[in-house]
């Protein structure tokens, strides 16, 4: 079945003016409807362009709210079209859409539709780790998609099955479990400020990730909106303008590249490719951004140094799991009880910094030209 597309919109016409504009020059076919949801009071202009929309693919329904839904009020009203129209690809106004963002919204729900361990699928591939605003590189395991338990927005894709699951679990919402291993910038949110956090937790108590694709379907121009006061290109990147329907997809077990909300591997997965760990009962640490005293298992691998580690592994390679799987010498992470790590420092931001903003970018003229010239 094709998936009905959802937009919600509210004050930001040239926003949606955009996103409409990438959307006529998408690939589509016929057999697909559009559902506009119009936040109560919605600006003149938005809801103009709205009724004056041509769309020849399918039904249109335009929805004006009768009164306000606030940000997370019009999430769980979109995301509950679900159970009316089935399938749906939600859309925010400030997105822009890549020509074949429909055909991979088809080809990933004939995939992993039915993959229970999945809470969601997104259009866009988000290339950064939003606790150290540094770029985030997934293992390479040859899968066009790669899992990770964050809810990303810019772009959704659900089931019915998926919402059922996640609406009932937050019809039940008790408030921040501070007994999970969550990053502590969520330990105090409201339940009425934004929806992100609260699903962020749903996917760590129930096990659950997101798809993202390795190209962006869609990407975001980052308007000023509810969450910044002014215009940001911070989110924007690489956008595909093609897309093989033909290429082989790895089931959720079979693939390497699954990260928990810290956007730390599996150990699992880690120990696939390192034999060496195979029997170290473990946790991964290697953003050093998790608190130690909320850890599970035995040991942990970890920037943060220590003169108890029981071994050493260095920090050459990328993604930078490939350190420990090779073993590379060197001494930047460490694996280490966890017991013995408990009182140390949780962050290791400037590690990271260090290494992206100086070892890599803050080069000499000379040093830049003799890379232009591949010297």
């Amino acid at each position: 079945m094709n998936p009905v597309i959802v937009i919600n919109a509210y004050n930001r016409p040239a926003s949606l003016k955009r996103l409409l504009m990438s959307l006529k020059l998408s690939q589509l076919e016929t057999g697909i409807d559009i559902i506009f949801s119009l936040e109560y009071n919605a600006h003149t202009d938005v809801v103009a362009q709205v009724k004056n929309f041509e769309w020849a693919y399918g039904e249109k329904t335009i929805i004006q709210q009768p009164s306000k839904q606030g940000l997370i009020g019009h999430f769980m009203f979109c995301g509950s079209l679900t159970e009316k129209y089935g399938a749906i690809i939600y859309l925010e106004d400030d997105l822009f859409l890549g020509p074949n963002f429909y055909a991979y919204a088809k080809k990933i729900l004939a995939e992993y539709g039915e993959e229970e361990r999945l809470a969601g699928f997104s259009l866009n591939a988000l290339w950064f780790n939003g606790y150290l605003h540094l770029p985030f590189k997934p293992i390479e395991d040859g899968n066009p998609n790669f899992f990770l338990q964050v809810p990303w927005y810019q772009g959704q894709i659900y089931t019915p099955a998926q919402w059922a699951h996640f609406k009932n679990w937050y019809n039940n919402y008790k408030g921040v479990n501070h007994a999970l291993q969550i990053h502590p910038i969520f330990n105090n949110y409201q339940l009425t400020d934004d929806w992100f956090p609260v699903k962020t937790q749903y996917l760590i108590e129930t096990g659950k990730y997101y798809c993202f694709p390795r190209a962006a379907q869609c990407v975001n121009f980052g308007d000023a909106g509810t969450h910044f006061k002014n215009n940001t290109n911070f989110f924007q990147t690489e956008l595909s303008l093609g897309f093989n329907t033909h290429a082989a997809y790895a089931s959720f077990d079979e693939s390497i590249a699954v990260y928990d909300s810290f956007f730390e591997l599996s150990p699992e997965r880690l120990k696939r490719l390192a034999p060496h760990m195979a029997t170290v009962d473990v946790e991964l640490d290697l953003n050093g951004t998790k608190d130690f005293k909320k850890m599970r298992a035995e040991y942990v691998l970890t920037p943060i140094a220590t003169s108890r580690a029981v071994a050493k592994y260095g920090y050459e390679m990328r993604p930078q799991e490939l350190n420990i799987v090779y073993e590379v010498p060197g001494n930047h992470f460490h694996l280490a009880r966890v017991k013995d790590m408990v009182g140390s420092p949780r962050s290791a931001a400037h590690f990271y910094t260090q290494f992206f903003y100086h070892n890599r970018f803050k080069l000499t003229r000379k040093q830049r030209f003799n890379i232009f010239l591949k010297k």
